[in-house]
């Protein structure tokens, strides 16, 4: 009979010290991804980025998560800003999740200065107790000047 409630203790501690996905812990996810992309700190890339990732630029460029990680590493591409406004997330069952915004980017790339504004879209998935990026999606930002 102990060994039963002492079974039944293990597995309701085990249920009530599991980690749940919440919004907040994606909101520092994504901000701990833009401060890693910014410092170029590879192994926090490593740890936010699934191995299987999809990173595609508002270019069209699509990169691995190796490619990524290279670049910054041998400076091809540097980001020197990486601003997130107008953020919002939206979790979708208990692994899955959305982060859109606004990222007002200041980066080198071939030794060439760029700034612009990108709407981007990144996917996420619960995975070991933690949020994994696993695609991110971005395109300029079009204002009205552009249009006319």
């Amino acid at each position: 009979m102990r060994y039963l409630l002492f079974i039944l203790f293990v597995l309701l501690a085990h249920g009530a010290f599991a980690q749940k996905a919440d919004s907040m812990d994606l909101v520092r996810r994504v901000s701990d991804l833009n401060k890693a992309l910014v410092s170029k700190d590879t192994f926090r890339l490593k740890m936010i980025m699934r191995d299987d990732i999809h990173y595609y630029h508002s270019n069209g460029w699509l990169q691995t998560k190796r490619e990524v990680i290279e670049d910054l590493y041998n400076g091809k591409l540097s980001y020197n800003k990486l601003l997130a406004t107008d953020q919002s997330v939206h979790i979708m069952g208990n692994n899955l999740a959305q982060a859109k915004m606004i990222v007002e980017v200041e980066a080198v790339m071939n030794g060439k200065p760029i700034k612009l504004d990108l709407n981007v879209i990144q996917m996420w998935g619960w995975k070991n107790g933690r949020w994994e990026l696993f695609s991110r999606l971005s395109k300029r930002v079009v204002k009205q000047d552009d249009l006319k």
